[in-house]
């Protein structure tokens, strides 16, 4: 429901403005002097403010300006004597955005009224659209475009956005020619600030990963650089692991990621779970990491809720049993199959439409 102040001295027009917009169902406040209305205007935040010029305590033009010089963008209907042009262009000139004379039409008020909010929220969408595609852009610059590969290994990724910006994320870094970290996460929120987060945890975790700092310690770090910076105003699950070619170990600390999966032949499904807590709360929190021992043919699979909460028609939710089966039944793909397996199982479960942003990272060793 829109909202719409009115600000005017005479208790006829007052009220019979306010009872004509509220029977199109607008949330209508009112005040009958300048400095009342414009505090109103300032609390309220309304989606229009009509106004007479001339009022007492603070006049219209009064109010416009102090309305543009706060940054407000607020439509702005005056309402004018019928033979003071000069009135008009002064409105104009201190922030009004069209006018009504009088005595004045309700029909052409109401009509005018609608014109305005339909042009407010047309630039709304227009300027949330653009913060969206920027956001958009920023997220896709810090996904990596080509992927690293190291002796031993096949690493692939796809990160699938949704129709909103969110904050999935995903690396892989070269630490030398047999060692390479990959990592995965996920920051709250969406839009413009999501994306802004996550080029923030991105260029913690680079700087740490140089360093070449165990899982446990990056996730220390990196959490205390996050909180400073988040500042209670949200959160980040990540996953980071180091894979070591040469000695066959896989180092991990999980920061309350969703779990990645690790098939080994022969065996169940593992999921990566020790390390401890999201990004961004407690900036003292202690981590733990884990090393497990790899094979040929082993397959890990790090994914974002994107995946494992999308539903199908029916409300079912895919879930991580599920995901796990579909790595399982893929013991003989790559990579880069294994994504595309993966992506595509989910497609189907929930005919293509993805609430959430989707990122996969597979790892399979030769």
């Amino acid at each position: 429901m829109n909202r719409i102040v009115v600000i005017e001295d005479d208790p006829a027009i007052l009220r019979g403005l306010a009872d004509n917009l509220r029977i199109q169902r607008y949330d209508v406040l009112t005040a009958a002097d300048g400095e009342d209305g414009y505090r109103l205007v300032r609390d309220s935040q309304p989606d229009l403010v009509i106004l007479d010029l001339m009022l007492p305590g603070l006049n219209g033009y009064d109010i416009c300006r102090e309305i543009r010089r706060h940054g407000m963008a607020t439509p702005i209907l005056m309402l004018t004597a019928q033979n003071q042009e000069n009135d008009r262009v002064q409105g104009f000139e201190a922030g009004a955005d069209d006018y009504v004379t009088k005595p004045f039409s309700i029909r052409e008020l109401l009509g005018r009224v609608q014109a305005i909010l339909r042009r407010s929220e047309g630039r709304a969408d227009i300027a949330n659209q653009k913060e969206l595609d920027e956001a958009r852009r920023v997220q896709q610059r810090l996904m990596p475009t080509d992927i690293p590969q190291v002796r031993g290994l096949q690493i692939a990724g796809s990160w699938i956005p949704a129709r909103i910006a969110g904050g999935d994320y995903f690396d892989v870094l070269k630490l030398d020619d047999d060692t390479v970290a990959v990592c995965v996460a996920d920051v709250s929120g969406k839009g413009m600030p999501a994306a802004m987060l996550m080029s923030n945890l991105q260029a913690a975790v680079k700087t740490c990963a140089s360093e070449g700092l165990r899982p446990s310690e990056l996730c220390r770090r990196v959490n205390r650089v996050m909180c400073e910076n988040i500042a209670g105003q949200g959160f980040i699950s990540f996953f980071y692991a180091v894979i070591s070619t040469s000695t066959k170990l896989l180092t991990y600390c999980n920061a309350g990621h969703n779990p990645p999966i690790l098939a080994q032949r022969g065996g169940k499904p593992l999921r990566l779970e020790c390390g401890g807590g999201v990004f961004g709360v407690i900036p003292d929190w202690q981590y733990d990491e884990q090393q497990l021992r790899l094979a040929a043919g082993d397959r890990l699979l790090l994914y974002t809720d994107g995946i494992t909460e999308c539903r199908s028609v029916r409300g079912e939710e895919f879930g991580a049993e599920r995901l796990a089966e579909v790595v399982v039944k893929s013991h003989n793909s790559g990579a880069g199959p294994l994504t595309d397996t993966v992506i595509a199982v989910a497609r189907e479960f929930n005919n293509g439409k993805f609430e959430d942003d989707l990122t996969v990272l597979a790892v399979t060793v030769d």
